[in-house]
């Protein structure tokens, strides 16, 4: 009976030892891993400062610059209409034996020809220039006409260089007073004149 006991004892403990041996050399079980799914979200900006805000609005909006062909053409044209300058219409001019004698008038509305050129005739007429040769000298009297043809206010405005010249110049305007009368077209008081003496230095 022990025999038996013994032997089957004996197998037991021997298969447990292989048990045992087996399960030390074998490589440990991994557990069951875990998938995790991840959302990735953007950090939450911070909220905007009142000084930032108000920078932001006190900041000039600059806003395009667009032409339609409409403003385009209307330039156009204005630029095709604008009126061209008058051109600037010469003084009347009288030549002398040894000179020449040129008038301008104050007042833009005076457009009688005819009285200028009777004015400049009855000057020129009284100029006797004192010069014989020399170089080329001009010498302007300035005057004003009144409504009756009275000269007044005559005086040198414009000197030559030369005295002679000057006082003869002069002495011709007020040797023509009276001039011609106005004429009723022109509404003025009188009529302001500039008158050029010119020596010719021949």
């Amino acid at each position: 009976m022990r025999k038996p006991f013994f032997i089957s004892l004996g197998i037991h403990i021997g298969i447990l030892l292989l048990i045992y041996i087996a399960s030390a050399f074998s490589a440990p079980m991994k557990p069951p891993q875990k998938v995790y799914s991840v959302k990735i979200i953007a950090a939450p900006q911070p909220p905007k400062t009142k000084v930032e805000e108000e920078s932001k609005k006190n900041e000039p909006q600059q806003k395009p610059h667009i032409e339609t062909e409409k403003k385009a053409k209307k330039k156009h044209r204005k630029k095709k209409h604008e009126p061209k300058s008058k051109p600037k219409q010469s003084k009347p001019h009288k030549n002398l034996a040894r000179g020449s004698a040129s008038i301008d008038i104050e007042g833009q509305n005076f457009s009688d020809d005819f009285y200028l050129n009777l004015i400049m005739t009855k000057v020129a007429n009284n100029w006797l220039n004192p010069l014989r040769g020399g170089r080329k000298m001009t010498t302007t009297i300035y005057f004003r006409i009144q409504r009756d043809g009275k000269v007044s206010d005559a005086k040198i405005e414009k000197k030559s260089g030369n005295s002679l010249l000057d006082q003869s110049a002069l002495r011709a305007v007020l040797a023509s007073s009276p001039l011609p009368p106005l004429p009723e077209s022109y509404s003025g008081d009188f009529l302001g004149v500039h008158f050029e003496f010119e020596h010719s230095g021949k």
